[in-house]
């Protein structure tokens, strides 16, 4: 259990790592991103997802296999948007997901279009335990969404 709990902790801290690199390697690259406006929600740690009680059980693996929806808001200078996701895990890991843009126009709608197209890529695999997202295909406020509605799915399959 030990064993398993420190492998867990070495793989977030691994992943934290990946986030961070990316993160410094994209902020000098000049191309456009939702953070390039400023937002409210700017202050909002993104990696503050999976907090609270429901990680508990989802760290020590307690989580129902199964396929899950939740809706995330989050804020944008456009205002409030929110997008659907649809997220499949087996034995504590992602096997499919599909996220549904929900903005009806705009830089939001773009932004929502190209995370959806690459989040399978960032979370097919991991681990839901503690998975959060960053920066997805250049949309990054859309993120924020994404871990809240993750914040729910946990909370559903630890229940």
């Amino acid at each position: 259990m030990a064993h398993s709990l420190r492998r867990r902790t070495l793989g977030l801290l691994s992943g934290l790592s990946v986030v961070v690199a990316v993160a410094a390697c994209g902020e000098g690259a000049g191309a456009a991103t939702e953070d390039d406006a400023p937002s409210s929600s700017q202050a909002d740690a993104s990696s503050d997802a999976g907090t609270g009680a429901s990680d508990d059980a989802a760290a020590s693996g307690d989580l129902a296999d199964g396929t899950y929806e939740a809706e995330g808001s989050y804020s944008t200078p456009g205002g409030q948007e929110s997008i659907a996701v649809e997220l499949t895990i087996a034995d504590g890991v992602v096997t499919d997901v599909t996220v549904t843009p929900e903005a009806t126009g705009g830089n939001a709608a773009r932004f929502q279009d190209e995370f959806a197209s690459g989040i399978a890529d960032e979370v097919v695999g991991q681990e839901l335990a503690g998975l959060s997202v960053d920066k997805v295909s250049g949309s990054s406020l859309t993120g924020d969404g994404f871990n809240a509605a993750l914040d729910q799915i946990r909370a559903d399959a630890a229940a």
